[in-house]
């Protein structure tokens, strides 16, 4: 089975990452009712959210340690972007 990389973020301050939870669960409910609850590569079939200490001044260099660090079945990541917000990313089972 294939998987797509999803990313998604949120306008919070660095210092707001213990609010991601919530939003994150939210996100992920809506998309699994529009999508399914199996294998629609997308944002609902990630497994939770480990918020991560990590900072990226460009969401270039953001994206792409996400992408290298996030493991399909697991949990999506979240990192801080300056300027930017937090950035969620996983690999979604399709």
């Amino acid at each position: 089975m294939g998987s797509n990389f999803i990313t998604l973020t949120f306008k919070k301050k660095r210092n707001e990452g213990n609010q991601l939870a919530p939003l994150f669960a939210a996100e992920q409910e809506q998309d699994r009712y529009e999508n399914g609850h199996s294998y629609s590569g997308t944002i609902g079939m990630a497994h939770g959210l480990s918020v991560t200490d990590k900072w990226f001044e460009e969401m270039e260099d953001a994206v792409e340690w996400v992408s290298e660090n996030a493991q399909k079945w697991e949990e999506a990541l979240a990192v801080y972007v300056d300027g930017e917000g937090w950035l969620i990313g996983a690999w979604c089972s399709s």
